[in-house]
C-alpha cells in the first residue's frame, strides 16, 4: 500500500463525534472547547435559523491596564535568573545532542534562546532593578496577548513569536523547567556540575530552585488566563520535572497531571488535530504529540496509584503523530514532502529510525489498551470480565503483529552487537556511543512497556479471582530481568538515570514483589516449581535489584519508593535464606490435598492487586515469619 500523502496523514481512523467547521478558534479563548452538548450547540449548528447566536470570542485582548507591583517585581526576580542562560544552554545542549525533546522542540527551543541572548541578553547580565521590572512588565503583557496561528505560519515564525521582544512567561518557563529536567537525569558526578556546585550545592538542589521559579512562571500564566498550545507543553515539562523531584506518588504528580488534562481537553485537543486554514503541519503534528503524551501519562499514574483516569478514549478522537523526529517536523515543502513519502501507511518510518515518536506511538496504543486493563482492575462491574480479558489478548496479538520490523530488536542485540541496523536513534544521536545507548535504552523501555502490559492484566484477572496466579511468573522474570539488563549497563545509560528510576519504580519492584513472595510461598510450602521459578537464580536476580534500589539516593524523586521496595525485599530474602519456624497451618500448604500445586494456588496467596502503592505498603509491613499471610483473610459475616 502507498504511503498517505501529507494531506491525508492526519486523518483519523477514530469514530467520534465532528467538531464543527472552524473549531480552532476556542483555542486561545477565555471559555475554551464547547462540545455538540454545550449550552451554545443549537445556535452553532443552526445559524440560518438563529441568527449570529453566541458572539465569537474576543482575539484580540483587552489591556491589562496597571499591573500589580508585586506581581512585576516577582516577575523581575524570576527574570534575574535568566542571566544563567549560558548555563542552561550548557545543559540543554547535552539532552539535544542525545535526543529529542519531550514536547518542547530542538529548533524551536534554540530560537527562543538565541532571540532571547540577542534582544535581552546585555540587560540581563547588568541586572539593573529598574530594566528588570520593565522587562517583567513586558513580558505579562506579552503572555496577556493570544498566540495566533494560522495555516501558513512557519514553524519559524511560530516559535520567534513568544521570544525576542515577544516573550512571554510559558518560555521563560520552559528553559528553567528544561534545565532543571536535564541536571536530573544526569549523574551526580558528571563534569558538567563542577562549576555550579559553589552556587547550587549539588544536581537536586539546582533542579529544585529551577523547579520552584518555574512554578512561579505557571502561576504566572494562571493569572494572565493563558490557554494555548505553548502553555501545555510548558505545563507537561514542568509536570515530568516534579515527578522526577517528588515522585510518582506524591499529590504534586497527580495533580500536576489533571491540570495537564484539563488543558488538553480545554483546548479541544482530544477531538483530532489536523491541518486546515488555521494549523500548519507542524503544530497539527506537535498537538497529537500533546495530546498522546498527556493521555499516555495519565495511564501511568492512574495505573501506579490505582486511581481512575482522567481521560477515556471513549470520548477522544485516537491520532498519534507521524514517525519523525523533531527535526523532520521543522522541514518545510519539498524537504518535508521526502520524509513524509518514507512513511509506511500507518505512519511508522521505513528506516529503521528510534526517534522518540517512535516510543511514543507504542506507548500511546499500549496506554489505549491499558485503560480496559483498569476497567477490569478498578471498575465495579462483574459481568464478561473473562471474555473483556480474552479481547483485550486479541487485541494485543493484533497490535504487535502490526509493528514494523525494526522494532522486533531484542534490547541484548543492541546492547551487544555493533552490527544491528536499528537507525540514527532519537532526533539522529552525534556518535555512534550515543546512538546505541538511546536505540538500547528505547528498546529496553519498548519491550518492558509491552511486557507490562500484560503483566497488569493477569494482576487485574487475578484480583477478580477470574485467573490463576501460574501466569504472573514468567512475565514478571521476563519484565524483571530487562530491568536487570539496564542496571547492568549503568555507567552507559549515565545521562538518563531518571529513566533507571522510572524502570526500577515502575517496572522493577512490582514484577520482584511478585517473584520474592512467590518464592517465600514455596520455601514455606516445600513445593517447589523450578521449572518455572528456579530458585537459586531467583534469589540472585532479587539480591542484585535490591542492590539496584540501594544506589537510589535521598533527593531523587522516587527514593522513598525505591527505599520502601528495598526493604521489604531484603526483608522477604533474610526470611528466605534464614528462615523461622512458621506455624504448622503455614507450612503445610492450603491446596496440599488437592490435585492443584499449591505453588499456584491463586487462593493460598493474598495480597493487594489493585495499585503498586497498597501493594508496596503491604509487602513491607506483612508479617513474614508468622506465615499467616498465605490465606484469605475471612469473608465477612
Amino acid at each position: 500500500m502507498a504511503p498517505p500523502s501529507s494531506e491525508d496523514k492526519g486523518t483519523s481512523r477514530s469514530a467520534s463525534l465532528a467538531s464543527p467547521d472552524g473549531s480552532m478558534s476556542f483555542r486561545e479563548g477565555k471559555i475554551g472547547f464547547l462540545g455538540p452538548t454545550s449550552y451554545s450547540a443549537v445556535f452553532s449548528e443552526n445559524p440560518s435559523s438563529l441568527g449570529a447566536g453566541f458572539p465569537d470570542e474576543v482575539e484580540d485582548a483587552p489591556d491589562l491596564g496597571p499591573i500589580a507591583p508585586e506581581r512585576i517585581q516577582q516577575g523581575a526576580e524570576i527574570l534575574a535568573l535568566l542571566r544563567d542562560v549560558p548555563l542552561y544552554e550548557k545543559f540543554t545542549q547535552r539532552w539535544f545532542d542525545l535526543c529529542d525533546g519531550i514536547l518542547v522542540m530542538q529548533p524551536a527551543y534554540r530560537i527562543w534562546i538565541d532571540e532571547l541572548w540577542s534582544e535581552f541578553g546585555r540587560l540581563l547580565l547588568e541586572g539593573n532593578p529598574d530594566q528588570l521590572r520593565n522587562l517583567s512588565e513586558l513580558v505579562w503583557r506579552n503572555t496577556s496577548k493570544p498566540l495566533k496561528v494560522h495555516g501558513q505560519m512557519t514553524p519559524r515564525d511560530w516559535a520567534k513569536s513568544a521570544t525576542g521582544r515577544n516573550l512571554r512567561w510559558e518560555v521563560v518557563g520552559v528553559i528553567l523547567t528544561l534545565a532543571g529536567l536535564i541536571a536530573i537525569n544526569l549523574s551526580n558526578w558528571d563534569s558538567i556540575f563542577d562549576n555550579i556546585r559553589d552556587r547550587f550545592v549539588d544536581r537536586a538542589t539546582f533542579a529544585e530552585r529551577m523547579r520552584k521559579a518555574s512554578e512561579f512562571c505557571l502561576c504566572f500564566c494562571y493569572e494572565a488566563e493563558v490557554l494555548n498550545d505553548l502553555y501545555v507543553c510548558f505545563m507537561y515539562e514542568d509536570l515530568v520535572l516534579v515527578e522526577c523531584l517528588k515522585g510518582d506518588a506524591h499529590y504534586a504528580t497527580w495533580q500536576r497531571t489533571g491540570e495537564v488534562c484539563d488543558a488538553i481537553v480545554a483546548l479541544g485537543l482530544h477531538q483530532g488535530n489536523r491541518v486546515n486554514a488555521e494549523t500548519p503541519f507542524f503544530l497539527a503534528e506537535l498537538r497529537k504529540k500533546m495530546f498522546i503524551s498527556a493521555y499516555g501519562r495519565d495511564k501511568q499514574i492512574a495505573t501506579f496509584l490505582g486511581r481512575p483516569p482522567r481521560l477515556s478514549y471513549r470520548y477522544c478522537k485516537m491520532e498519534p503523530p507521524l514517525d519523525l523526529s523533531d527535526e523532520q517536523l521543522w522541514l518545510q515543502g519539498p524537504e518535508l514532502d521526502a520524509h513524509l513519502s518514507q512513511l509506511d501507511s500507518n505512519g511508522w518510518n521505513t528506516s529503521g529510525n528510534l526517534c522518540r515518536n517512535t516510543w511514543l506511538r507504542v506507548w500511546f496504543q499500549h496506554c489505549r489498551i491499558r485503560e480496559d486493563i483498569l476497567e477490569i482492575a478498578l471498575g465495579s462491574e462483574e459481568e464478561d470480565v473473562s471474555y473483556k480479558s480474552e479481547q483485550i489478548h486479541l487485541e494485543l496479538q493484533r497490535l504487535h503483529a502490526s509493528y514494523p520490523a525494526f522494532m522486533s530488536v531484542t534490547p541484548e542485540e543492541t546492547l551487544n552487537s555493533s552490527d544491528v541496523q536499528v537507525g540514527p536513534g532519537f532526533g539522529f544521536a552525534r556518535s555512534e556511543k550515543n546512538m546505541r545507548q538511546l536505540n538500547a535504552l528505547f528498546t529496553i523501555c519498548i519491550h518492558a512497556g509491552i511486557a507490562h502490559t500484560e503483566f497488569l492484566l493477569q494482576r487485574a484477572m487475578i484480583n477478580r479471582r477470574n485467573a490463576g496466579y501460574k501466569e504472573l511468573i514468567p512475565i514478571s522474570r521476563k519484565i524483571l530481568k530487562l530491568v536487570l539488563l539496564a542496571q547492568s549497563r549503568r555507567d552507559f545509560f549515565r545521562d538518563f538515570q531518571g529513566d533507571l528510576i522510572y524502570l526500577f519504580t515502575v517496572h522493577g519492584l512490582p514484577t520482584a514483589g511478585v517473584l520474592a513472595i512467590e518464592l517465600l510461598k514455596q520455601e514455606q510450602s516445600r513445593q517447589y516449581t523450578p521449572h518455572l521459578l528456579p530458585r537459586s537464580e531467583t534469589i540472585q536476580d532479587l539480591s542484585v535489584f535490591v542492590s539496584a534500589l540501594a544506589t537510589v539516593a535521598p533527593g531523587e524523586g522516587n527514593y522513598h519508593i525505591c527505599d520502601q521496595g528495598r526493604r521489604a525485599l531484603k526483608r522477604v530474602l533474610d526470611q528466605i535464606l534464614s528462615p523461622q519456624a512458621a506455624p504448622q497451618s503455614s507450612a503445610v500448604g492450603h491446596g496440599s490435598g488437592s490435585g492443584n500445586s499449591a505453588g499456584f494456588d491463586e487462593m493460598s496467596l493474598y495480597f493487594p492487586t489493585a495499585n503498586d502503592a497498597d501493594f508496596l505498603q503491604w509487602l513491607e509491613n506483612v508479617e513474614w515469619d508468622k506465615g499467616n499471610w498465605v490465606h484469605p483473610p475471612p469473608a465477612a459475616g
